[in-house]
């Protein structure tokens, strides 16, 4: 019997240590660029956070997705209406969906010639002083579609482009230097296609600009990259899958560098950087290939393309990782991914050398665009990015120190879904001045019923933090890497506006306060009138009432921001005229006198119903409604007045100064 409980005991053991066992999900991108997911045992999954974010109120939002091909390379955050707050824009399936930092749908529009797989660019692409946004999509080979959208989400553009996929994202440029954006980007047209494989440059009104399109002899999936390389004219950087292309902006071949097949050039988009601070005669190429040669590379952009010393630098697996280059202190680190499990993250210096701490020996890859923020506010930039493993039904977004140790302080976040092949998107979402995260993810099941995900967390630190925060950089999607000198800045009132009484003469003066990410805390505002001084104002006083006015003549007003770090900015000068309406006789009859008064005030008219005294902040400081001849005003201070007259037919304003 013993041996029998034995035997037992050990038979009902065996399925118990398999209930044990933990899988996760993990994602992948196959060759044809569609995102599988499968199940691992006991993958080496990411610390727990310390005082995890929350997503912000409205947020999670769930939108629907294409079966096979999900969203990649992340959002767009972009502040559409001018209002001081980013608007997040969400590309994906047949769909844009344009959504405030609230979690509100502010517009959403259907995508002509199938489904959007990279993030949209934001432009003025007019000139005109508002953004416009262009989406690309493709549909597997069949298809795809160049859609142009207003802010408001009016249609400006929407061509299917038959037989010619565009699995990349557009580039906002002006090409040919004629003041307006181009839009730049890479079609997989076959033969029968109505366009045909290569880069396109194409003007608003859909039409292709002299001298492109730059035809290729094979597939290109990549997002061209441009520069200015130091003539006051961009250079285009692009590629096939076997061959890399350098291209003026009039369209003519300048290098081309073959691959003869040991490596390939697709999804990963280079970045043009001055890696060693020499100008545009030194700058860099900075990109990733896959294949079967994958490697990190540097090139020269003059010359024949050559690599740089120290590259390139082989690494273990297939990467579809866009590079990130920032500076750290005064050089250059480049940070790439690759996709597997080992070493997967890289941080090199401009000579190749692989950073103290790198590379991240992890469980799996990272392959989203990789982000750089001081997200807590030491000095000290960190390093945030994907991770292709789902536990549960929630996913990573990770954040590492430059040293490679990982941040667990409110990290990684836990979105639902895979934030495979996407990544952290930085941007002001609330229009507090602060930065917020946006993550979008998704779930990968070949179900009609995947969803994707939006999500957003406070991060709570100021909008200068940040230093690299959407794919390529920057919402054009040039990829080209520059330093500019960032002067000091403080921002004027908006929307100064006038009210004015054509039965008494008095100006209102309303404002909105500037808009945030000036360099100082906001402390006041100057009232200035035909260049005099008449008051300054503490924040957060949004309204001014100037009683000392006549009608007819006409005023001059200019509210001055003042901040704490001495910085002042004017509002544009406002001319305010107050019109006399017609009012009965005895109103305009009516008379205050003695004027300089000292004790005592007396009103003279008819039909008078209130008199109402102010001061020189528009404040009342006396009000009488009976006994108008002998009015005590000895609790009043010498200094300016202004005596209000009111009857049932109108009122009049009365300049009063006490002496005593």
């Amino acid at each position: 019997m013993k041996k029998l409980a034995l035997l037992l005991l050990a038979f009902t053991a065996f399925p118990l240590g398999l209930l044990a066992q933990h899988y996760a999900t993990r994602a992948f991108l196959d060759e044809e660029g569609v995102i599988r997911a499968e199940k691992v045992l006991d993958a080496q999954l990411p610390p727990v956070a310390r005082d995890g974010l929350a997503p912000m109120p409205g947020f999670p939002l769930s939108f629907s997705s294409n079966t096979t091909y999900k969203p990649m390379r992340g959002l767009a955050l972009a502040d559409l209406n001018n209002d001081g707050a980013d608007e997040i824009i969400l590309c994906h399936n047949e769909e844009i969906n344009v959504i405030d930092g609230q979690g509100n749908v502010v517009w959403t529009q259907p995508l002509v010639g199938g489904m959007a797989q990279y993030p949209a660019a934001v432009g003025d692409i007019d000139g005109d002083g508002t953004l416009e946004i262009v989406v690309l999509t493709a549909y597997g080979n069949a298809r795809g579609g160049i859609n142009v959208f207003s802010n408001t989400g009016e249609v400006l553009l929407a061509t299917v482009t038959n037989n010619n996929p565009l699995i990349c994202a557009p580039v906002l440029a002006d090409l040919n230097n004629d003041g307006e954006l181009e839009i730049v980007f890479s079609g997989r047209g076959k033969a029968s296609a109505n366009i045909s494989a290569g880069v396109h440059v194409w003007n608003l009104q859909g039409e292709e600009i002299e001298g492109f399109p730059f035809e290729m002899p094979s597939t290109p999936a990549f997002t061209p990259t441009l520069a200015d390389c130091g003539d006051g004219t961009l250079l285009l950087f692009t590629a096939t899958t076997s061959a890399l292309y350098y291209v003026n902006n009039t369209g003519t071949q300048l290098n081309m560098i073959d691959s003869e097949g040991a490596y390939k050039y697709s999804y990963q988009s280079p970045l043009v950087v001055d890696l060693f601070g020499h100008g545009f005669t030194d700058w860099s190429l900075v990109g990733a290939c896959h294949g079967d040669n994958p490697h990190h590379y540097a090139r020269c952009i003059m010359g024949d393309g050559d690599y740089l010393d120290g590259w390139p630098k082989p690494v273990s697996s297939w990467t579809y990782s866009a590079p990130t280059a920032v500076k750290n202190g005064d050089e250059y680190a480049i940070f790439m991914g690759v996709s597997g499990e080992g070493n997967v993250f890289y941080q090199y210096d401009a000579e190749g050398n692989v950073a103290p701490g790198f590379p991240l020996n992890l469980s799996s890859g990272i392959e989203g665009f990789i982000s750089v923020a001081d997200i807590d506010g030491d000095g000290e930039n960190e390093i945030i990015t994907d991770f292709n493993l789902m536990d549960g039904e929630q996913g990573y977004i990770r954040a590492w120190e430059m040293d490679g140790t990982e941040v667990t302080e409110g990290f990684p976040l836990r979105p639902q879904g895979l934030s495979y092949m996407n990544g952290a998107n930085f941007g002001d979402i609330n229009g507090d001045g602060m930065l917020e995260i946006v993550t979008l993810t998704y779930v990968q099941n070949f179900s009609p019923d995947d969803p994707v995900y939006v999500t957003a967390y406070a991060l709570n630190q100021p909008v200068e933090n940040l230093v690299f925060g959407t794919y390529k950089g920057s919402n054009d999607r040039m990829g080209w890497i520059r330093e500019e000198t960032i002067e000091p800045e403080c921002f004027p009132v908006r929307n100064l506006e006038a009210e004015t009484f054509g039965d008494m003469p008095k100006v209102v003066l309303k404002w909105i306060g500037p808009i945030p990410g000036s360099t100082g805390n906001l402390s006041g505002y100057r009232i200035m009138k035909d260049g005099m001084l008449l008051e300054t104002l503490q924040h957060p006083l949004f309204e001014y009432t100037d009683l000392d006015v006549d009608f007819d003549e006409t005023h001059v007003y200019i509210v001055i921001a003042v901040f704490d770090d001495g910085c002042e900015r004017a509002s544009e000068p406002l001319s305010v005229t107050v019109l006399w309406d017609a009012v009965q006789e005895h109103v305009k009859e009516a008379k205050v006198y003695p004027n300089p008064a000292n004790n005592l005030l007396h009103v003279e008219g008819a039909r008078l119903a209130q008199v109402e005294v102010f001061n020189i902040m528009g404040q009342s400081v006396l009000r009488i409604c009976e006994n108008f001849e002998d009015i005590d005003i000895s609790r009043l201070q010498n200094g300016i007045y202004f005596v209000c007259l009111k009857t049932n037919d109108g009122e009049k304003s009365v300049k009063l100064v006490v002496e005593k």
